[in-house]
């Protein structure tokens, strides 16, 4: 287990948009940027205030993530926070080098939420890699609150369950999405394109449908089966994206729908639906549960800011990481994150 001081001493490692959150909100709180690391280019040898939005210097030079000393960092930081890829398998140069210089890993990526789920193999790399070295790796951001813990928290009043689902609508124009990915959930490909395009074999579903699983196991729960699958979301009417200047007619794909059933040894079922698409005028982000049990119960998640939601959330889950068991945790094991509104 590691130690710090009263705040936080961290280590960008990423430093697009959830990079500059994490950096803006450790100014702010007065937490101290050790080091910052990215990919090479033309952010390199920048200051990170400037590449962060905050017009001013910090004295962090941002370094090569290829050719930086990581062992300088030894003692000196506490956790590094990465914003890369949602893949572990990708992610996982950068985790060796941060827990092999001593320090905790909080990442923003969907398959480290519950690695277990998404690429067992490479879980198990990870966890035995922090027990070596005494540290602890975390996966976090706006599921943490808003898919995980909401539907753990549901189930709280219930003295039986039958069955749990999950839905969610994901605006495709919203601030975090980059003409690229809008590709490769499917938007603006015919429905043969689409069935075509390798989407519905990608790794998309697999992190999704690791959300239902996340919150069964939290309960309690032994997953005995899981299937998914993934198809093209498609509208009626023709829809105008902003974003894109485009118009989109009837039938053209709009996005990706995700469905998931799992099933348990101990007879309860959970069924997913998650959509990443573009909106109609007038929808709003959100995540919705029901619990079909006694009593029943159901909750419906609204969001208006998501990138500002997302890097918070995994922000305000710094100290617990820190203070957390060597190996692999879930933000399910650390209970609810406390704001840092007061600090």
């Amino acid at each position: 287990m590691s130690t710090s001081s009263s705040k936080p001493r961290i280590v960008i490692y990423g430093v697009g948009q959830y990079g500059g959150f994490f950096t803006r909100f450790a100014v702010q709180k007065g937490w101290t940027i050790v080091a910052a690391f990215n990919r090479a280019g033309p952010k390199v040898g920048l200051d990170l205030g400037r590449v962060a939005g905050l017009d001013r210097d910090l004295g962090v030079i941002i370094q090569d993530c290829e050719t930086a000393n990581y062992d300088a960092l030894k003692g000196k930081a506490d956790i590094g926070m990465v914003g890369q890829t949602n893949l572990l398998s990708l992610n996982l140069p950068a985790y060796k080098r941060l827990i092999k210089a001593g320090l905790n890993v909080a990442c923003h990526g969907s398959e480290s939420y519950y690695p277990w789920g998404s690429d067992p193999a490479t879980a198990s790399e990870i966890d035995a890699l922090c027990k070596q070295h005494g540290v602890s790796f975390m996966g976090g951001g706006i599921w943490d609150m808003s898919r995980i813990w909401s539907g753990i928290l549901l189930c709280g009043p219930c003295t039986e369950i039958k069955s749990l689902s999950h839905s969610s609508i994901t605006d495709a124009n919203a601030g975090q999405t980059t003409p690229a990915q809008l590709i490769q959930i499917g938007v603006g490909m015919t429905q043969d394109e689409y069935m075509a395009s390798g989407l519905p074999k990608s790794r998309i579903p697999i992190s999704y449908r690791t959300i239902p699983e996340h919150v069964l196991k939290a309960l309690g729960y032994t997953i005995s089966q899981t299937r998914e699958r993934v198809e093209p979301v498609v509208f009626d009417e023709e829809i105008h994206s902003s974003f894109t200047g485009r118009s989109y007619a009837p039938g053209i794909c709009v996005g990706t729908r995700i469905l998931a059933e799992i099933e348990t040894k101990e007879g309860v079922t959970a069924k997913a639906k998650i959509e990443l698409r573009l909106f109609k005028p007038g929808e709003v982000e959100h995540m919705f549960w029901s619990v079909d049990g006694m009593p029943h119960t159901r909750v419906r998640v609204e969001r208006d800011d998501s990138p500002h939601a997302t890097a918070s959330n995994l922000f305000n889950r710094v100290p617990q990481i820190i203070a957390a068991k060597p190996g692999v945790v879930l933000c399910s094991q650390l209970g609810p994150m406390r704001h840092t509104a007061l600090a």
